[in-house]
């Protein structure tokens, strides 16, 4: 009986354990990736760390690639990037507005109307930088959501040096 009881009691302090630890690494918040009741469909101001990309979960830190989803209920969700974005939106069909911030001009415009880059070094690596600004090799958004869903992005090393030679040409 004592046996018993001595290997419950292990039990429960290691389980103790385990809950005080991730109170202790946890972000009081937790993790956040919606802003809910965004009705106007607007962009969403936040600042760098305040919201964690929906696709691969790192917190937003660059702004000059941050990416914001508005749906049809008013949610909005945060990338870090539009590459992010783009997995994440693939099956989705109740998007109201796409909101990129270009870097060449800082303005959050919508991603149809951005032209992209293929060689930036964002956050994820896949290389889209949006732009408000077209310039030679820069893509419209329909083209480079299809390059993105292929996979040719500079996270292909194949991508990558083509895209990169052809930069370094320049």
């Amino acid at each position: 009986m004592k046996e018993v009881l001595g290997k419950l009691l292990m039990f429960i302090v290691i389980i103790a354990i385990i809950v005080v630890l991730f109170l202790a690494f946890g972000n009081s918040q937790g993790a956040r990736y919606v802003y809910k009741g965004n009705d106007k469909k607007i962009v969403v101001p936040i600042k760098p760390k305040e919201y964690q990309c929906s696709e691969c979960n790192m917190d937003i830190e660059d702004m000059k690639y941050a990416v914001e989803v508005v749906l049809d209920d008013g949610k909005t969700y945060f990338f870090d990037e539009i590459g992010c974005a783009v997995l994440w939106l693939k099956d989705k069909s109740d998007i109201s507005k796409i909101w990129v911030e270009t870097v060449d001009t800082n303005h959050w415009i919508e991603a149809k109307d951005a032209y992209y880059s293929r060689v930036d070094a964002t956050p994820m690596g896949y290389g889209f930088g949006a732009y408000e600004h077209s310039k030679d090799g820069f893509v419209n958004y329909d083209k480079m959501r299809t390059l993105m869903l292929q996979g040719q992005n500079l996270q292909d090393p194949f991508v990558k040096k083509a895209l990169l030679r052809k930069d370094l040409a320049k």
